[in-house]
């Protein structure tokens, strides 16, 4: 099935179905019988092919007919394109796919594919797309933590932390892969982060797919192989733990586990025989589960309330992003007396007012 702009709905249906979940479509719509309607419509169009212009060759024209207008994003709209056909000087028609930029790039973007792409490989490239933009606001983001601070000094009470999370193949903490990594350096400010695709070397199913977007075409084309990728990772979380970084993870009983299993899977060395001793991580959704009688401990629910300029969701960047703020939320005000307070129950001689301690947020972490 090929792209006919004078009946674009069969492709679009077909798009959609190879798309992840969280991205929406619709047609720029047939010719209407109200003729303001119809005049309103094409003005738009030509409006569009105005803004086009600029990226277009010589000789190149936005085709006329209708065009798809997709969307990612369920509550919040964070990436939008349009795809359409374009005509060439050489009689070879051909595809564009164009972007207003999204979050972070005024410019926008213009890229051409064949005539005779099919939906699944038109949703590679959307996807390729829409995770180099979302790359692009997490690290936008972080810079600007980075020189002007994200919260307040001395809000963690251990000094800098370290951030991981994974996206894997699967939930099975034996037999997933990881698919992407990524970690993040903080105190106030990010101090350093870094971010890894990885080639699993086996199929990513579905079911993933449609979480993090990363699929065998993409893994391979531009994930690194595991060894390698894996073996930097986990030395960089040994190196900044060692230097007295507290290791961070939501959902540390998924993470963990999940990472040591891939450094037996491939021979390494796991963190613990890295580090010389047991791992513990401060684990924000457990702190929610404990301190949060109402509501859900989901990252992407949790991000919508404490980092609300993050709307990178399901990458493993974008959720070092978030899982930092959540914390920051979780470790002031009466998050930070309850916990205290929880931890309390457990001593003879408890001290409700002792300020909160990394001991506090590590004994919430692992339920007491």
């Amino acid at each position: 099935m090929f792209f006919d702009s004078r009946a674009p709905e069969p492709f679009l249906d077909a798009l959609i179905e190879a798309l992840p979940y969280e991205w929406n479509g619709s047609c720029t719509g047939p010719q209407l019988p109200d003729s303001h309607q119809e005049m309103l419509r094409q003005r738009d169009l030509a409006h569009d092919t105005r803004a086009w212009a600029r990226f277009l060759w010589p000789g190149e024209a936005t085709g006329p007919g209708e065009r798809l207008m997709l969307s990612l994003g369920d509550d919040v709209v964070r990436y939008g394109v349009v795809v359409g056909s374009l005509s060439r000087p050489d009689d070879a028609p051909s595809l564009f796919i164009s972007s207003s930029g999204g979050l972070t790039d005024e410019e926008g973007e213009f890229h051409r594919l064949p005539r005779t792409s099919t939906p699944g490989e038109v949703a590679h490239v959307l996807c390729r797309m829409a995770r180099a933009a979302d790359r692009r606001a997490v690290e936008k983001e972080l810079q600007e933590a980075a020189a002007e601070g994200r919260h307040r000094a001395g809000w963690f009470p251990g000094g800098r932390i370290i951030v991981l999370d994974l996206e894997t193949t699967g939930l099975d903490t034996e037999t997933a892969r990881v698919v992407e990594a990524a970690w993040l350096l903080a105190d106030h400010r990010a101090l350093a982060w870094d971010n890894m695709l990885i080639n699993p070397g086996v199929p990513i199913p579905e079911d993933a797919y449609n979480v993090h977007s990363i699929n065998d075409r993409l893994a391979r084309s531009e994930g690194a192989a595991p060894l390698g990728a894996l073996d930097a990772l986990v030395s960089a979380l040994a190196k900044h733990i060692s230097d007295g970084a507290t290791l961070v993870i939501f959902n540390r009983t998924f993470d963990l586990p999940l990472l040591d299993a891939e450094c037996r899977r491939h021979g390494l060395p796991t963190l613990a025989d890295r580090l010389g001793h047991h791992v513990q991580a401060v684990d924000p959704m457990r702190i929610s589960q404990q301190t949060r009688r109402r509501g859900s401990h989901a990252l992407s629910d949790l991000a919508a309330l404490y980092s609300p300029g993050n709307l990178a969701a399901h990458t493993a960047l974008g959720d070092c992003l978030a899982t930092w703020d959540v914390l920051a939320a979780l470790c002031r005000g009466e998050h930070a007396s309850r916990i205290v307070r929880l931890l309390s129950r457990w001593h003879e001689n408890p001290r409700i007012d002792e300020p909160l301690t990394v001991r506090h947020l590590l004994a919430c972490s692992s339920g007491w």
